[in-house]
């Protein structure tokens, strides 16, 4: 019997921790897309309007959470990242510096493990998510229609 009461509160001691683990992580990726849509709102308020609504309708419509990697960029770091990548954008063309792009990872619990879209993900894998359709619903341009580039966590402002 003390065998079993020891059993059930290491196993009651693990849930918990699980439990709250779990929840602390969801607040942290709600903290930071709202940091990241309040600097866009600075900058263009309309951008704003959209990707929160963009955001939303992804949570409410399909069974991904949306965790935004990147929003506003100055354009310092704008450069830094064309010098690492011939490939992104330059800075008078980045729709980042201008608030009007976001880059998002998708993700899901799955049991005791978070399933996660992220850049290296397919182009199919992000169809599948529902998210390119709903994007569709913003008019948003998708990184991952790009011809010679692959970015499918790039939703832009057309």
């Amino acid at each position: 019997m003390k065998r079993l009461k020891l059993a059930i509160g290491i196993a009651a001691t693990a849930f918990v921790l699980w439990l709250l683990i779990g929840v602390g992580l969801w607040v942290k990726v709600k903290i930071n897309n709202w940091q990241k849509l309040s600097e866009i709102e600075d900058v263009d308020a309309n951008s704003y309007r959209v990707f929160s609504k963009f955001i939303d309708d992804i949570e409410a419509q399909t069974d991904w959470s949306v965790e935004i990697i990147s929003g506003l960029r100055s354009k310092e770091k704008q450069r830094e990242l064309l010098k690492e990548n011939a490939k992104n954008a330059s800075v008078d063309k980045s729709r980042h510096v201008k608030g009007r792009a976001i880059d998002i990872n998708l993700y899901k619990n799955n049991w005791l493990h978070r399933i996660w879209l992220k850049k290296f993900n397919s182009r199919r894998d992000w169809q599948n998510s529902g998210v390119v359709r709903i994007s569709t619903k913003y008019n948003l341009l998708w990184g991952g229609s790009y011809r010679n580039y692959h970015d499918p966590v790039h939703f832009e402002i057309r």
